[in-house]
């Protein structure tokens, strides 16, 4: 029990520094890793976490309020935080959509109208939580006849369309998403 507690200690004394320091003041120790636990949190101060940890701006749509709470068991590294806050920013509706230095944080049924990152081939890498468009071409089968199939697949917020000059289909989604499609 006296164990669980420091860990507790110890997580919530890693998350104070995180939060009032930046990657820049941290050691090199604190830069490279965090405990992310926080309990009905103010998603604005996830951002500012997350901003500090990572080293990414970001500009906060008004519309962008919500209570969070992130339970992490072991230290994560940057790239992780972001994952982790991106599936935070998916589970309450929000997407992050990176243009240029900055990313806007926006609802999620509004991402898609923004410029979201565009993928064209199989290695093309994100995040799984990431909202991308892919342009996928098709050889075998006509692009407007998978459109009524695949329709049910993606969510309301996502696109889907059939291009047929060039037999192509245009998905807007979750990178996660279009790959299980």
């Amino acid at each position: 029990m006296a164990r669980t507690r420091a860990r507790v200690r110890a997580g919530l004394l890693v998350l104070l520094l995180a939060m009032s320091c930046s990657p820049a003041l941290m050691s090199p120790a604190w830069a490279d890793e965090i405990t992310l636990n926080l309990k009905d949190a103010d998603i604005r101060a996830l951002i500012s976490t997350v901003s500090k940890f990572t080293g990414k701006n970001f500009i906060i749509d008004p519309r962008v309020k919500a209570k969070v709470t992130v339970v992490s068991a072991n230290t994560l590294t940057p790239d992780e935080v972001y994952e982790v806050f991106l599936s935070v920013l998916q589970v309450h509706g929000y997407a992050a959509v990176p243009t240029g230095t900055v990313t806007k944080i926006v609802p999620e049924v509004n991402a898609k109208q923004g410029p979201l990152p565009l993928s064209s081939s199989k290695q093309d890498q994100y995040s799984q939580d990431e909202l991308v468009t892919k342009i996928i071409k098709l050889d075998h089968v006509p692009a407007s006849q998978l459109v009524p199939i695949l329709r049910p697949l993606v969510p309301q917020q996502g696109h889907l369309a059939a291009y047929n000059p060039t037999n192509t289909m245009i998905i807007t989604d979750h990178a996660g998403n279009i790959d299980r499609l």
